[in-house]
């Protein structure tokens, strides 16, 4: 199960995953947190001080899958499918390992990471921080009792990028207000082009903050 959590800034997306995470490992499951918003919300929830980030070398993966640093994502995709190469999280790949930190003993977490000198430089886009997991994800196989949670940027720039390709669920944290529920719409409008299921989770609606744990019973209810 990989999911995928999106809203608009200050929707509580990251909250969302943040329970999520905590809720699937009270399941007994092992679990991957992907923090891929420049904010880096989710890593500092669950305790990590970020200091390994998959931005700082993003071409490191087209490499990994023996496909050339200055082709595109897809093209390295789609060698790391020809020569059957995958992520595993159990037992852990080489990858994997090094560009994320165990927490625990089934929580391990990735963290995109902040702007790069690259970046700043305009020599790469900020999008080139979680540009990775065009790859990752849908080379990332998972056991039975595994999962990933992945707490994305605001908007629907991870939608349009391709980065949710290999996602099995996305969802939509929205709130009462007019911009979050527009905002929502276009993710949506995004995700069916894309072609990636979702669900949406209301939240602060009457003034009160997200029950985060019937919405995350309302996900494990959707997958």
């Amino acid at each position: 199960m990989k999911l995928a959590f999106l809203g608009k800034g200050g929707s509580g997306k990251s909250t969302m995953a943040t329970a999520m995470v905590r809720a699937l490992r009270a399941r007994g499951m092992r679990v991957l947190a992907i923090d891929a918003d420049h904010n880096m919300d989710l890593s500092y929830n669950l305790g990590v001080e970020p200091s390994i980030f998959l931005g700082a070398d993003p071409d490191h993966i087209k490499e990994h899958v023996g496909s050339s640093r200055s082709g595109t994502y897809i093209d390295a995709l789609h060698t790391g499918k020809e020569k059957g190469i995958f992520f595993t999280l159990s037992p852990i790949d080489e990858f994997t390992s090094s560009l994320s930190v165990e927490l625990e003993d089934g929580l391990r977490v990735m963290t995109a990471g902040p702007h790069t000198e690259r970046v700043r430089l305009q020599e790469a886009c900020s999008h080139s921080l979680a540009a990775p997991l065009k790859v990752y994800l849908p080379l990332l196989k998972l056991n039975k009792n595994e999962a990933v949670v992945i707490d994305e940027r605001a908007g629907t720039d991870p939608v349009a990028t391709g980065i949710l390709a290999g996602v099995d669920l996305a969802v939509i944290v929205r709130e009462p207000t007019v911009n979050s529920r527009r905002v929502a719409e276009q993710i949506k409008q995004e995700l069916g082009i894309a072609g990636v299921p979702y669900i949406v989770v209301d939240n602060k609606e009457h003034g009160m903050e997200i029950d985060t744990k019937n919405a995350t019973e309302s996900v494990f209810a959707s997958v």
